[in-house]
């Protein structure tokens, strides 16, 4: 050994032992939905591997920045609260190559509007996670209404640990009697749960009703030989159709008609193309294919009165999350006339439907469209709320000989996965194939995007994600809208649409 090594060795063995600590670091900001910074969040790290260890705890100063220094390599662990907040949990790696991990975090507001109906089992979940978050806070109420939701979706075998917290709220508000009800019925699904029983016994102690134990579990035990009620289908609120006429060229008004053209573009080989999806993997969950009958399908329609074949007219194509492909706001007529466009939306072509349907029906929308009126072929739009937002970004990304556009309200997806900003080391998936090369280079220099959403909006946050991304990778006409107090079910003022519009009909050089 060289007495420079030596040396080094002796120096590093004498260190004090706060000297050897891992040189590991994490940093990062805490914003809201609108930028501001959050100052005194709480932000806890503790490593994967170890979760008993112990946890490092600080809080965001100011800017809504914090540090934590002294961590190993390897993955952590990572939550964030705030008050008025979701809590964000996520996780983040430190490596020798890089030892100073950065997270960024957008918290979401607890006053998100959550979603109404059970689409999948994500909506759940919101459901709970919303629960949660405002039972912690201090609000039993609203966190019961959110669990309500998720009960009447719920397996009954699932709903032992919802109706544990929904007793809790009843105990939060000194309603003790509901709090024993609700779990009872939780008994009555998992009789031989110890947290169940020991909670059970302690809110009878101290409602003074410790001597009605035996009973009530008996009760309860009883009842889990019953056979459990369905929960009842919601019911749709949809408006009676009108009666189907005939396509007839140059019509105009309000009308519902039905086509036998198909699209060259609307068959289940080019949607196998277009999103890499094999018609093998179609017919493995649709035993029909894609296939579809297009005279059994029907469309709304509405041309504004002033059309004139001499005067070409723009074309928007709706996807409706709702088997309703017209609008209900008549003011949207006065919209439409004064930008010249054409609405056309099939029915039936809701998010129950399968997508490649729905993409079909879009498609023979605009190729039956082009046969009937004279129509302005800068000016072909596809446009979608919700779930209808996402297959309408799907088809403007993919199928740029058809729309040179499109508008998306309180929903869309894109082609890249997209980091989830209250979910650090979390992604939303890529939901469609990546236009090829010159296509998407021609995406970018020439289609128009308008992308909607409302500061409530539980589609929000990955909203304005992909508004970023797209405009960092730039995209040229590129028009982000977020709608003051706005929830997901706001719908769209005629004032929003006419915005979208005009967003949408930028002057072309």
């Amino acid at each position: 050994m060289s007495v420079r090594t030596l040396v080094a060795f002796l120096l590093l063995t004498a260190l004090p032992a706060w000297a050897q600590l891992p040189a590991g670091r994490v940093s990062g900001r805490v914003i809201g939905p609108d930028d501001r910074p959050i100052a005194g969040a709480e932000v806890r790290v503790w490593p994967a591997a170890d979760p008993d260890n112990s946890v490092s705890e600080v809080v965001t100063d100011a800017d809504g920045r914090w540090r934590v220094i002294g961590l190993g390599l390897g993955r952590w662990q990572l939550e964030i609260t705030a008050a008025g907040y979701f809590p964000a949990e996520g996780w983040f790696q430190i490596v020798s190559s890089n030892p100073e991990a950065t997270v960024d975090v957008e918290l979401r507001t607890l006053e998100e509007t959550s979603p109404s109906f059970a689409e999948n089992a994500s909506t759940v979940v919101r459901w709970i996670e919303k629960g949660n978050a405002l039972l912690e806070q201090g609000q039993p109420a609203a966190a019961r209404a959110e669990y309500q939701k998720a009960l009447r979706v719920l397996p009954r075998e699932q709903r032992p640990e919802v109706l544990q917290a929904v007793a809790r709220t009843h105990f939060m508000e000194g309603d003790t009697d509901s709090s024993i009800e609700r779990l009872v019925e939780a008994l009555t699904i998992s009789p031989e749960d110890p947290i169940l029983e020991r909670l059970f016994f302690a809110v009878l102690e101290r409602a003074g009703r410790r001597g009605e134990a035996t009973a009530l579990l008996e009760e309860a035990a009883a009842a889990a030989t019953a056979e459990p009620v369905a929960a009842a289908e919601p019911t749709g609120g949809l408006p009676e159709l009108s009666p189907l006429v005939a396509p007839v060229e140059g019509r105009t008004g309000r009308f519902r008609t039905a086509f036998e053209e198909r699209s060259p573009l609307s068959g289940p080989e080019t949607y196998s193309e277009r999103f890499r999806f094999s018609e093998e993997e179609m017919r493995a969950v649709d035993p029909e294919g894609g296939v579809y009958d297009l005279r059994e399908e029907s469309f709304e329609l509405f041309v504004p009165e002033s059309y004139d074949s001499d005067e070409p007219h723009g074309l928007l194509v709706w996807i409706s999350p709702t088997p309703y492909g017209g609008f209900r706001n008549p003011e949207f007529e006065r919209v439409l006339a004064e930008h010249r466009m054409i609405w056309i939306g099939a029915h039936d072509s809701g998010n129950r439907r399968r997508g490649w349907y729905r993409v079909g029906l879009a498609l023979d929308a605009v190729h039956n469209a082009k046969r009937l009126y004279s129509i302005d072929r800068r000016r072909v739009y596809v446009a979608g709320y919700s779930g209808g937002g996402r297959i309408a970004s799907s088809l403007a990304m993919l199928y740029p000989v058809a729309f040179t556009g499109g508008f998306f309200l309180y929903g869309c997806d894109y082609f890249e996965q997209l980091p989830v900003p209250h979910r650090p080391g979390s992604f939303w998936p890529a939901r469609f194939a990546r236009p090829s090369g010159m296509a998407l280079d021609q995406l970018k220099a020439e289609a128009r995007f308008v992308l909607l959403t409302g500061d409530a909006d539980f589609n929000r946050s990955q909203t304005r994600q992909i508004y970023k991304r797209m405009r960092a990778s730039g995209f040229a006409h590129l028009t982000y809208l977020q709608i003051p107090g706005a929830d997901h079910y706001f719908g769209l003022p005629p004032e929003w649409l006419k915005r979208g519009l005009a967003a949408l009909d930028q002057p072309r050089e």
